[in-house]
């Protein structure tokens, strides 16, 4: 009797453990900024050499509507690849780079946002991130940008499936004086306003001084695949095998 009573208590132990491990796990689906169902926000990215087409730039994104909000950030991947998709940039003309970054994590506010399932913040380890950039100059200088952002990213505590997808546009709307042109402050800003996040060093610290450049991010599509935690049919079993006589 005393070994029924506590295969029971551990039962209910380990299925109420295996809920709450779980419990707040994000919901399926597909949102838009565009919809009003989340934030568009705004990114920095410091110069590793000051280049604004250099590997070891390190973006940082946060959303922002008047303020910051903790609908999600982007926190730190670190540019590995900048390749040219056609001739290399000039004085006059559009010019298309693929740039590849590693590493960096991103988060999602729980409570207000579509997805919430009841935690506080989801966090993400980023898998793949990919920008195409298409920049426009003009007498040798930069006069503009526009950028198409692809990331994928699982999140952390939540089976391997779990896995958040996004696609969102940038426009250039600043930066400091570079390589491999200066750009050309009668069209884009040479001072970062508030409304930019703070540029971050590699190790993801926040208040490094600059040299870089900041971009709206728009037009951001998220979706999220693959959190919902299957049933462990074998709890019950594995529980009484411990106890069998």
């Amino acid at each position: 009797m005393k070994n029924v009573i506590l295969v029971l208590a551990l039962t209910a132990v380990l299925v109420v453990s295996a809920a709450a491990a779980f419990a707040g796990a994000p919901l399926s689906g597909t949102w838009k900024s565009t919809n009003g169902d989340f934030d568009e926000g705004t990114a920095t990215t410091r110069w590793a050499a000051f280049n604004y087409l250099a590997t070891g730039n390190v973006l940082y994104g946060q959303s922002y509507n008047g303020g910051f909000t903790n609908d999600w950030t982007i926190g730190c991947p670190m540019v590995v690849s900048v390749v040219p998709l056609g001739p290399p940039i000039g004085p006059l003309g559009n010019f298309t780079y693929m740039i590849t970054y590693t590493g960096g994590y991103v988060t999602l506010g729980g409570p207000g946002n579509p997805w919430n399932g009841g935690d506080a913040v989801y966090t993400g380890i980023i898998d793949t991130y990919v920008e195409i950039r298409t920049i426009q100059t003009v007498g040798g200088k930069i006069v503009g940008a526009v950028s198409d952002h692809n990331v994928s990213a699982h999140i952390t505590g939540y089976p391997e499936s779990c896995v958040a997808w996004a696609i969102g546009n940038g426009v250039l709307r600043g930066g400091n004086a570079g390589l491999p042109l200066n750009m050309d402050y009668g069209v884009l800003q040479s001072v970062k306003g508030a409304g930019y996040p703070d540029y971050h060093t590699v190790a993801c610290a926040p208040g490094a001084g600059g040299p870089g450049h900041w971009d709206d991010i728009r037009d951001l599509t998220l979706s999220i695949t693959g959190c919902a935690v299957p049933t462990q049919q074998s709890t019950w079993g594995n529980v009484k095998s411990m106890y069998r006589r």
